[in-house]
C-alpha cells in the first residue's frame, strides 16, 4: 500500500523542522532550555511591534523607540486569548500615552503598563519589528484580505505608499504590514487593531500546518536577530507544534475619551471583558443572539445545516469572504459558535449585531 500524500508531507515537514532545530546555536543560546509544562506553557506575554525611527527629514533608517502595536496574549492551555490595547491610551506609570513605553523605559515598562491597563500578569515580553513581521507572514504564504472600498495613503516622510484596490486580495509580508499600518478611516486606531487582529488570526490558523513549519523556523531565525525578547529561539520553536489545534479570541481593552487625545481604560466595560474574557468557558447551550451566515451559497448552507442540528436559526448573506472567523461583541455566545466551527473569535471595536459567521474558501482548502 502507498503511504497517502498528506502523510509524506507531514514527514518531510518534521523532518525539515528537526534539521532547522539542529542547527548550531550561538554560546549565549546554550544555556536556555525550554521548560514545557503540556503541549504549552500556562504564560502572558506583551507582544508589540515598534515603530519607524528617522536618522533625519523624511529620513527614515530603521526600527523605531516606540510600540504602536501592542497586545497582551494569554496562552493557557489550548487556548491563546489576545487583548489588543490602543496606543493612545494614557499610562500613569508611563506619564503619558502607552505607546511611549518603551522607548521611556524598555520591555520592563511596557509590561508594567500593560500590567497597570489590564490588571493582568506579564510574565514575558517580545517586540518585534515591521521586518520580523513580514518575514513570519512571508513564512506562512501571505494572508487574504476583502476590501469594501480601495485603501490609498501616502507617507513619504516615512517611505510608506498605500495603493490597494477594493475586493479580495492576497497580500505578501511587506503588503500585509502595509495594510497593517493604514489607519486613515473612520474608526482610525480602532481599526487598524481590527486589521492587525484578523492578519494574526490567519498566521496562527496556517502556522498550525506543519507543512508550513520548516519555512516559519528559517523566518523566525532570521527574525529573532531583530527582536527584544526573553523568549528563547529554541524555547519558541519547541513550541511550534503546540500550537495545532490552538483556540484563538482577540478582543480589544474598552477605552472612553479624555482630555486632548488621551484615551483612558473604561473600567466598568473592562471587568464585563475581562470577566467573560480570561473566565471564558464554553457554554453548555446554543446562544440566544441573533446568528448571521456570510459567504458563498454552498457554504451557507453547510453552516445552516450544522447550526440547525444544535436548534440555532440564522440569517444568511451571500457575500465575498477572504479569510473564515466568527466575530462579535458577545464573547460568551460566540465562544460557542467559534467552536462548533473550529473558528477563530474576533471581538471587533466596530459594531457587530448578534454573532455573525462569515465562512470563506479556506475551510474546503
Amino acid at each position: 500500500m502507498r503511504p497517502r500524500l498528506s502523510l509524506l508531507l507531514l514527514s518531510l515537514a518534521l523532518f525539515a523542522l528537526g534539521g532547522v532545530l539542529s542547527w548550531p546555536r550561538p554560546v549565549e543560546e546554550e544555556g536556555v532550555r525550554p521548560r514545557r509544562a503540556g503541549p504549552l506553557p500556562e504564560m502572558g506575554v506583551v507582544v508589540a511591534a515598534r515603530d519607524i525611527e528617522y536618522c533625519g527629514y523624511h529620513t527614515p533608517c530603521g526600527p523605531g523607540s516606540r510600540t504602536d502595536t501592542i497586545f497582551y496574549v494569554r496562552i493557557r492551555g489550548g487556548e491563546a486569548r489576545a487583548l489588543a490595547i490602543p496606543r493612545d491610551l494614557y499610562s500613569p506609570a508611563v506619564g503619558g500615552k502607552i505607546n511611549g513605553a518603551y522607548a521611556r523605559g524598555g520591555a520592563g515598562l511596557l509590561k508594567q503598563a500593560v500590567e497597570e491597563a489590564t490588571g493582568l500578569v506579564a510574565e514575558r515580553h517580545l517586540i518585534l519589528t515591521l521586518e520580523s513581521v513580514a518575514r513570519v507572514v512571508d513564512a506562512v504564504g501571505g494572508v487574504e484580505v476583502y476590501l469594501d472600498r480601495p485603501m490609498r495613503y501616502t507617507d513619504r516622510a516615512a517611505k510608506l505608499y498605500i495603493d490597494f484596490p477594493a475586493g479580495r486580495l492576497h497580500l505578501n509580508g511587506e503588503e500585509a504590514v502595509k495594510y497593517m499600518r493604514f489607519r486613515h478611516d473612520a474608526l482610525g486606531d480602532y481599526a487598524r487593531l481590527d486589521r492587525i487582529k484578523g492578519v494574526i488570526s490567519q498566521v496562527l490558523k496556517k502556522a498550525q500546518d506543519p507543512r508550513t513549519w520548516p519555512a516559519l523556523a528559517l523566518a523566525l531565525r532570521e527574525a529573532w536577530r531583530e527582536l527584544d525578547t526573553d523568549l528563547s529561539l529554541e524555547e519558541a520553536l519547541a513550541h511550534l507544534p503546540g500550537v495545532q489545534g490552538l483556540r484563538l479570541s482577540l478582543a480589544t481593552l474598552p477605552t472612553r475619551e479624555g482630555r486632548g487625545t488621551f484615551l483612558y481604560v473604561d473600567e466598568g466595560a473592562k471587568a464585563q471583558v475581562l470577566a467573560a474574557w480570561m473566565g471564558m468557558a464554553l457554554p453548555s447551550s446554543p446562544p440566544q443572539v441573533p446568528v448571521r451566515l456570510r459567504g458563498e451559497r454552498d457554504l451557507i448552507l453547510w453552516g445552516q445545516a450544522l447550526l440547525a442540528r444544535e436548534g440555532v436559526e440564522v440569517q444568511v448573506e451571500e457575500a465575498e469572504v477572504a479569510r473564515s472567523a466568527v466575530y462579535t461583541k458577545d464573547l460568551e455566545a460566540g465562544s460557542y459558535v467559534a467552536e462548533l466551527f473550529h473558528l477563530p473569535l474576533l471581538a471587533p471595536y466596530g459594531p457587530v449585531s448578534g454573532v455573525v459567521v462569515e465562512l470563506g474558501r479556506d475551510l474546503v482548502e
